[in-house]
């Protein structure tokens, strides 16, 4: 019991399979999902963000690997990539060639995995009702938060566009804006490109003296990265 407890970039890749691969898959899948609720009751500074940058900082082209080889919708790989995605690791990831295909895989495996697809609801005076219902009966739940979201899609609710931009700005921000506290600057006062952090490559500043301001703050989500 103490060792599930104790979550770590590690204990995540060993019951995804990345580390000790040969580990009974449905009993790591248990696991792992047991260790992934643990850390979401954590703060964000206490650990759940150190460890979720660690782990994409360590083993994202590996997850994309296990993705790739692992023809499942709803695989331990899958789980975990949407737990990083909001990691700066991850969004640079995006920007390498490895990314090509990531989306498109899955979107063929979710199409393939449903039976009934020609029957499927396609309109949205379809949909919004049973999306409506899901959400009646997971209250409080991940799943009723994304049938709101998705309901909000569907009537292509202004407020959502506009969160929607600025979430992906905010994940693009801290590769291509100055990571110091209140500074926006996108290039060095020569000009030249944001210098990169050389251990982690996932944060950028516009010199060094904003690069040591910003060190209090960055260093408990600085990881070498393998990428």
């Amino acid at each position: 019991m103490a060792q599930l407890l104790n979550v770590s970039a590690e204990s995540l890749a060993t019951y995804a399979g990345i580390i000790n691969s040969d580990q009974n898959n449905s009993e790591n899948k248990r696991l792992l999902k047991t260790q992934l609720g643990i850390i979401q009751h954590q703060t964000r500074s206490s650990g759940q963000s150190p460890t979720h940058y660690e782990f994409a900082a360590k083993y994202t082209p590996a997850l994309v690997d296990k993705f790739r080889a692992k023809d499942e919708v709803l695989s331990s790989s899958v789980t975990l990539l949407n737990v990083i995605s909001h990691t700066p690791y991850f969004i640079r990831f995006l920007q390498t060639p490895a990314r090509q295909g990531i989306a498109s895989l899955q979107a063929k495996r979710t199409a393939e995995a449903v039976s009934l697809i020609d029957s499927m609801p396609s309109d949205e005076a379809t949909l919004i009702p049973k999306l409506k219902q899901w959400k009646r009966h997971f209250p409080g739940t991940l799943a009723s938060e994304a049938s709101q979201r998705c309901i909000e899609q569907l009537r292509n609710d202004i407020q959502m566009q506009y969160m929607m931009k600025v979430m992906k700005d905010m994940l693009k921000q801290s590769l291509n804006c100055c990571g110091a506290p209140e500074c926006e600057q996108k290039h060095q006062e020569n000009g030249s490109d944001l210098m990169q952090c050389s251990r982690c490559k996932s944060a950028v500043y516009c010199g060094t003296d904003h690069q040591r301001k910003a060190w209090a703050t960055h260093k408990a989500l600085c990881f070498p990265a393998s990428f």
